[in-house]
């Protein structure tokens, strides 16, 4: 009987489970070939499958002690008890009780441990060195609020009242860039109709730095320190790795004033270059204050209405489909994404790298 037929067995057999597992020589483990479904059946079988290659064969093995055979994934010298799933080895019946239902929520995994013997397989290296330098751009943006009370009146027969409502009275928003030639001092609106002006301004920024960055400044004569740095250069100073022929020394540049900034190795250079999102613009982070606890409930409601995109000339409507959220409750959300904007609590940006956390508008 081949793996794919043993749910057809279990359903022939409803007293019956199986699971089915084997060898994993390239992860000295075991893999989880079979999971069955069928919790609690008064009859529970695990097998353990053999296969030879040369000869194109399969032979099962009745597993009768899964402690035993595991032993090597725990110092616990006594019985154990193991997750048919991840194959994890608990040394409490009542710990495994717990841990099953949370398990079987996903599809079967195996946890594969370094080896001792071997340093460098042991640590987590960090990779994503393009994550550690900051945006050229970025929007910081806050609401203001009052309280109103309700133009409709209540209805008497409802369980609760609205007291009063929030409205937004006014916004910052303030471009935020290292490149003094294109600082700007805070825009600052109060007064009606606040949230439409609101995205006609971030929209005119958008477009703004959209212009700044694709103009892409060719690299500017290098002076002589750097023309010496860059020649002495043996590593990538991004990720510190030798130059080779395959991944070989390149002049890493500023692509918005086309200043040298340092050698960096030719796989490096394509990753630092400005992100573009499909729809052919730059990325651009939107950040807000407060934004998790108060201000997304306005921002996601006003994303409702129709908007006229004067480039394309044609009217459409975001609906609730289009919005992508990373809640952390039923009422706050770290982040979310409605079509291709994206907003980010103030404090989630400051904790996290700028490149990681890019958005755009």
């Amino acid at each position: 009987m081949q793996t794919k037929d043993i749910p057809k067995f279990e359903k022939q057999n409803p007293t019956i489970s199986v699971n089915v597992i084997s060898p994993d020589d390239n992860a000295n483990g075991f893999c989880v070939e079979y999971l069955s479904p069928e919790i609690g059946r008064q009859h529970h079988v695990n097998l353990l499958l053999f296969s030879d290659p040369d000869r194109d064969t399969s032979h099962y093995v009745h597993i009768r002690n899964f402690s035993r055979l595991v032993s090597s994934r725990t110092k616990c010298e006594g019985a154990s008890f193991v997750c048919n799933s991840c194959l994890n080895v608990f040394s409490d019946q009542r710990v495994l009780d717990e841990h099953i239902p949370r398990c079987f929520m996903h599809h079967p995994q195996q946890v594969v441990y370094p080896d001792p013997n071997k340093p460098d397989e042991c640590k987590l290296p960090f990779k994503d060195h393009h994550k550690e330098h900051p945006q050229k751009f970025y929007l910081v943006c806050d609401f203001e609020c009052f309280l109103t009370p309700p133009e409709q009146d209540p209805n008497p027969n409802a369980k609760s009242h609205i007291v009063d409502e929030h409205m937004v009275s006014g916004f910052c928003c303030h471009r935020v860039t290292s490149l003094p030639q294109y600082q700007t001092p805070p825009t600052l609106y109060s007064g009606s109709d606040v949230m439409t002006h609101f995205y006609d301004h971030v929209m005119s920024e958008n477009k703004t730095i959209n212009e700044i960055m694709s103009e892409q400044v060719p690299l500017t004569p290098m002076s002589d320190i750097d023309c010496r740095r860059h020649r002495a250069a043996k590593t990538c100073q991004n990720c510190g790795c030798f130059f080779t022929r395959k991944n070989y020394k390149v002049y890493h540049h500023d692509h918005v004033t086309g200043e040298y900034l340092f050698p960096a190795c030719n796989n490096c250079n394509l990753q630092l270059k400005p992100k573009k999102c499909s729809k052919n613009t730059f990325f651009l982070p939107v950040v807000f204050h407060n934004l998790k606890n108060y201000d997304s409930h306005f921002i996601i409601k006003h994303f409702q209405k129709k908007y006229t995109h004067k480039e394309h000339k044609k009217t459409e409507k975001v609906t609730f489909d289009d919005i992508k959220i990373i809640p952390q409750n039923g009422e706050r959300f770290l982040q979310f994404q409605i079509g291709n904007v994206k907003f980010l609590d103030s404090f989630q940006f400051l904790a996290a790298s700028l490149d990681y956390l890019s958005v755009y508008c």
